[in-house]
């Protein structure tokens, strides 16, 4: 009886894993793919203001952490985000400057490549590089899920076995 759950319990996590991995993608398909530079929207104009954003889980824990920026375009006002492997740092001292801002539209306005007319605050190459790693690193939760329900497959027909 007892090693029939352990099979059950895999198989189930994984399962549920699985639903996890499937359901995060569907919430931000591109939050795993690097968009082209071509690709990104581009806003120039006025740094309105800058402010840290704390986004916090149940019971008060922090969830995620990232700056956003208020540029002042043709368009209007655009919020932009500016968030890992970037800090707010970047923007201490843009209040009142004229901006170029590139960020992806699809991914809640991250911002890719950030400059002022006389330096380069954010690099585009920088900002797609650390963003490749972190879906190379993200990318095996579905080979972790499947991998978790085989095994748990295998020690059920493995305690079938036994009997």
């Amino acid at each position: 009886m007892s090693l029939k759950i352990i099979p059950l319990v895999l198989i189930i996590g994984g399962l549920a894993w699985l639903g996890a991995e499937y359901a995060e993608n569907r919430n931000r398909p591109s939050r795993l793919k690097v968009p082209a530079e071509t690709e990104l929207s581009t806003v120039s104009g006025k740094a309105m203001g800058a402010r840290v954003v704390e986004r916090k889980a149940k019971k008060n824990v922090l969830a995620g952490r990232f700056a956003e920026l208020d540029i002042k375009g043709a368009e209007g006002v655009v919020t932009v985000r500016v968030g890992e492997p970037h800090s707010e740092r970047v923007l201490t001292g843009l209040s009142g400057e004229t901006v170029t801002a590139k960020f992806d539209p699809k991914d809640e306005k991250a911002v890719f490549s950030l400059s002022t007319p006389n330096r380069q605050l954010i690099n585009y190459r920088d900002t797609a590089a650390y963003k490749q790693k972190l879906a190379e690193s993200n990318s095996g939760g579905y080979t972790a899920g499947w991998i978790v329900v085989a095994l748990g497959i295998a020690g059920l027909w493995i305690s079938r076995k036994l009997q």
